[in-house]
């Protein structure tokens, strides 16, 4: 179904990496928007040169795209910088749910649903029976 799943503590350690591209996407995507106004009073060389420069930012913005595909996760909304990772949550797939600004990811979400259906990990945390420690008695035991 999905060519990776995630633990939560490795969609966190994606984070840094997420930010970095989320941020050269957004510059790639301002540059070329520049460009795009210029382009109609464009003429000759001037025009060529902007048109070579546009190529160039949309291949760079295609290229960040199949690299976060290629990392496993979806980008969602790059202005809101919302990314989702699939995972497992109590024996079912989901999306955990990061948006740009959150210190780690916290929420997840239903593979059918989105953003607005999203709900805190906390609350959802499976509960699994922690194995005996050595030297420790686990109850009923």
């Amino acid at each position: 179904m999905f060519a990776r799943i995630f633990t939560k503590e490795e969609a966190d350690a994606l984070l840094p990496e997420l930010r970095r591209v989320l941020r050269e996407m957004r510059q790639a995507r301002e540059e070329l928007k520049a460009l795009q106004a210029r382009l109609p009073e464009a003429r000759g060389l001037e025009r060529r040169a902007l048109e070579e420069e546009a190529r160039f930012l949309l291949g760079s913005l295609e290229a960040d795209a199949r690299y976060l595909a290629s990392l496993g996760v979806f980008l969602k909304d790059l202005d809101r910088g919302l990314v989702d990772f699939p995972a497992r949550l109590g024996g079912e797939v989901v999306f955990l749910c990061w948006q740009e600004g959150e210190p780690e990811v916290a929420h997840y979400h239903p593979l059918s649903g989105g953003f607005a259906e999203r709900r805190p990990l906390a609350e959802e945390a499976p509960t699994l029976p922690q194995e005996a420690r050595p030297g420790e008695r686990r109850p009923g035991a």
